[in-house]
């Protein structure tokens, strides 16, 4: 009794009927001793008293039974016989169940993988204190609507009066230079910040403290990991000394590892918060600002555009059609990667629901082959919502299981997403890439997609027909064609999707083959580069630095296994550059308004340059020793410069003038091809190239190139040395032209690596989903072949039967593929190189690999269909 008590306690508080449960308690103990009274005065013993009572009252299962009535939980234990007996069935049928607990799991596993990244970099706010209220702030020009990340020094002062609406407002410059520290040079990502920087992001120095005012030129702030690599400790990086560009600072602070701003910054160095360069042409600045709290995005930019407006007054000439925008600082980051990451996400949320409908499938095969057991059920009283709960729960029982391993999937897909994309994935949004709550709730809510593929069976047996499903012995189709109706409109919806991302997948490739065959203007095999910072401050320490680099160029053209060498600022698909615009003597004045004015490229280079890097030299000379710093300046034009600038004329001979450091009248000596400078995507452009030597200042940061016969890597140690004897405090690091061109493009080789494997995932699928299709049909009929076999029919006959109906799914699947991928296509349009979103070459191959492929899905039950025994099947029917 005590146990039968004890059960009704617990199974009352598992459903939250604990108290009802107790007062049942109490009247069943009630009762029972009531029986057990009775019969000790009958004379039986205690024992025997209390099991005539039990059994009076039923036996103890009958006693559940009515006690869980009288709790109302009937339709509870029902659930859970549903469960268990759904968990029995797909136990029995290991081969179905795994099949579609991996179909389902790979749809979850790439789409919540997915989503980490999508939500990592475009829906997650940055790691900082009220990080929706960091903004950076760019410049838009009105009549072009062209807008650019960075404002000039002059433009900056005046913007920096507008900070009603900002608590804090900054600027940040610099990049890749060279770091004297511990007696060595080594290079880093290097910015110059004022005193506010830190105030904007609210984040605070792990160890030491900020920058104060009074720091400019004198303190210096490192990240986390310079501190362990240098000082081996946080804390041991204090007060320590470092170099750049000449100016020691001193180590006031160090940074928590959770702030990386900008993406690649290990060292922010003081500066004044007047910038260096206050005209209002040169687009140095890029600035960030915190918003005061209750400030909008649009209020504050409806403060600039007062601001702006006031100096378009005041400045006619450089301000003119010029206003500032204010942007949120996460959009500003995340916008260079934003519409591919969600191309990608709408192409694995297609994948995902070729997932579903191929379970979709493969549930209503299994449905139909069970119509006798649902008709039983059926007809012994189970009623139609009982029946279709049963399917619904086998379906959510599948989900379950697919999502638990999907997430365990998302996990490894996850990590490939991020070694294949995150070299241009801006820092801190990669580091925000991480398995959360948002990413749980997603990978959870793919149990949802039970709903697309338990629905379609469980309608189906909604309308069974019981007499048919009973007389049918579970041999032939039962439920009128419903079925195969649907199955085929799932299949042709998977041939559709998939042929679409397949198409999506192709233009995306061939737009990667179209960059590796584009024609560069140089040569990338053979080619060492590398980065050599020199610390110079003065004229004269800029000077003999550029002279160091023209004794390090001679050392190496005579170091074994070199066939030339030479030097730049501005290779192709490299780090450094700079543009502008230029005056041409007798044309143009460069005192006038900068946008009248044509703009180019500027590239520093040194004697040799263009031969080391495979530039024809087409009209005129190279740079020579004799163009130094002291002798009348020269440049070298590039071929578009040359058209674009001067037509029907020869420009040797002219003069030219730009901004770069010291505006001077330079000859053109030279005409050279063109170059596609930052990618093989690029266009070629008007490019202005200067001799390193009359440029000492621009020239301490140069790239040594290098060319080889043998693979580059093996001059590293060489030039190394080499560069160690001319001065070691220079910061060097190496790569290739090879390696170069290969980054300018990894965004493209990202998608198009994914598209393509999404894309032979979806094909999979379907192919799998007509395989499906055609063996359930074709077992469903073994008894009409065995009969058509009986009477003469050939077995060819027999499979142009099975196959005229796959070719019609398949023609009807590729004609609604085409037309969704010329939709798609126009989507993809703007990344595209090389081929246009009609190409007639991917449709074509892409159709001819997934037409015989589906058909050859079907080809195999259709051959087994034609082996059929004639008595075999009648005897089977």
């Amino acid at each position: 009794m005590r146990r039968l008590r004890a059960w009704l306690v617990r199974f009352g508080g598992l459903f939250g009927k604990r108290r009802r449960a107790r007062e049942l308690a109490a009247e069943l103990e009630s009762h029972l001793q009531m029986h057990i009274d009775e019969n000790l005065h009958a004379g039986m013993s205690p024992e025997e008293a209390r099991r005539q009572a039990l059994i009076g009252l039923g036996g103890i299962d009958q006693t559940k039974e009515s006690y869980r009535d009288r709790l109302g939980l009937p339709w509870l234990e029902t659930l859970l016989q549903d469960i268990r007996f759904g968990l029995r069935i797909l136990r029995k049928n290991p081969g179905f169940t795994v099949v579609a607990v991996l179909t389902l799991a790979l749809g979850i596993g790439a789409a919540t993988a997915m989503f980490t990244v999508v939500n990592g970099v475009v829906l997650r706010s940055l790691r900082y204190p009220d990080a929706d209220r960091i903004v950076a702030i760019d410049t838009r020009f009105s009549d072009s609507g062209h807008e650019i990340p960075r404002v000039t020094g002059g433009d900056l002062q005046d913007l920096r009066g507008a900070t009603d609406s900002f608590a804090a407002f900054s600027y940040y410059d610099g990049g890749g230079m060279g770091v004297q520290v511990n007696g060595g040079a080594d290079f880093g990502g290097v910015y110059q910040v004022d005193s506010d920087f830190f105030r904007v992001f609210g984040v605070s120095p792990g160890v030491g403290r900020t920058f104060a005012p009074g720091d400019a030129g004198r303190s210096a702030l490192v990240s986390a990991g310079f501190a362990e690599s240098n000082f081996g400790s946080d804390s041991a990086a204090l007060g320590r000394p470092l170099g750049i560009e000449g100016t020691e600072y001193e180590i006031v602070g160090v940074m928590p590892p959770m702030f990386q701003f900008p993406p690649e910054a290990q060292v922010w160095a003081a500066v004044s918060a007047v910038p260096e360069n206050t005209n209002r042409t040169a687009y140095n600045y890029r600035l960030v600002a915190r918003l005061n709290p209750g400030v909008s995005p649009k209020v504050a930019d409806a403060r600039l555009s007062s601001v702006a407006n006031s100096l378009a007054a005041a400045f006619p000439d450089s301000n003119r059609d010029k206003s500032f925008v204010v942007e949120p600082l996460q959009e500003q980051l995340a916008e260079p990667v934003r519409t591919s990451l969600l191309l990608l996400m709408a192409a694995v949320a297609l994948v995902l629901l070729i997932a579903c409908a191929n379970v979709a499938n493969l549930m209503i095969a299994r449905a139909t082959v069970r119509a006798r057991e649902l008709a039983m059920r059926a007809v012994l009283g189970a009623g139609r919502w009982r029946l279709v709960r049963q399917l619904l729960l086998e379906s959510v029982l599948v989900a379950f299981a697919a999502c638990l391993l999907g997430i365990v999937l998302a996990m490894w897909i996850t990590k490939g997403l991020l070694i294949l994309g995150g070299r241009f994935i801006p820092g801190p949004l990669l580091a925000d890439i991480q398995f959360d709550w948002w990413v749980l709730a997603f990978a959870l809510a793919a149990l949802f997609t039970s709903f697309f593929f338990g629905i379609a069976p469980a309608w189906q047996a909604v309308r069974l027909n019981l007499q048919n499903a009973i007389n049918s012995g579970g041999t032939t189709g039962v439920l009128g064609g419903g079925p195969s109706k649907l199955q085929d409109s799932l299949v042709v919806a998977q041939i559709a999707l998939s042929l679409t991302l397949a198409v999506g997948g192709g233009l995306l490739f061939r737009t990667l083959m179209a960059l590796h065959s584009s024609p560069l203007g140089y040569r990338t095999d053979g080619i060492l580069v590398t980065y050599a910072s020199a610390p110079a401050r003065t004229l004269a320490e800029a000077l003999q630095d550029a002279r160091g680099f023209d004794d390090l160029f001679a050392r190496l053209r005579k170091a074994p296994g070199v066939v030339s060498a030479a030097g730049a600022m501005g290779l192709p698909a490299g780090e450094y550059g700079s543009n502008g615009s230029f005056a041409i003597e007798g044309k143009q004045s460069f005192s006038g308004d900068p946008r009248q004015l044509p703009s180019a490229g500027f590239r520093l280079a040194s004697p040799g340059y263009f031969t080391t890097m495979g530039i024809p030299i087409l009209r005129g000379r190279d740079f020579s020793g004799s163009d130094l710093y002291n002798r009348p300046f020269v440049a070298i034009v590039s071929d578009s410069l040359a058209r674009q600038d001067f037509p029907n004329e020869d420009p040797i001979g002219h003069r030219i003038m730009c901004g770069l450091d010291s505006p001077k009248w330079m000859t053109v000596v030279g005409v050279v091809g063109d170059v596609r400078q930052s990618s093989p995507a690029a266009q070629p452009g008007p490019e202005l190239y200067m001799p390193l030597q009359q440029h000492p200042f621009m020239a301490s940061d140069t790239e040594v190139v290098v060319r080889t016969p043998d693979s580059p890597q093996t001059l590293i140690p060489a030039v190394e040395h080499a560069i160690r004897a001319v001065n070691p405090e220079i910061a060097v690091r190496f790569t290739t032209m090879t390696e170069l061109v290969s980054d300018s493009i990894g965004a493209q080789r990202f998608r198009a690596v994914l598209a393509a494997t999404f894309a032979i995932l979806a094909l999979w699928l379907a192919l799998s989903g007509m395989y499906a299709v055609m063996s359930y049909v074709t077992a469903q009929r073994t008894a009409e072949f065995g009969l058509r076999s009986a009477l003469g029919a050939q077995r060819g006959n027999i499979i142009r039967l099975v196959l005229g109906r796959a070719v019609g799914m398949a023609a009807t699947g590729v004609l609604a593929g085409t037309l969704l991928s010329i939709v798609a296509g126009r989507l993809l349009s703007s990344m595209l190189f090389g081929v246009t979103s009609l190409d007639v070459v991917t449709y074509a191959i892409v159709i001819g690999i997934v037409v015989p492929v589906i058909v050859l899905a079907a080809a195999v039950p259709a051959w087994r269909a034609s082996r059929t025994d004639p008595m075999v099947a009648l005897r089977y029917e």
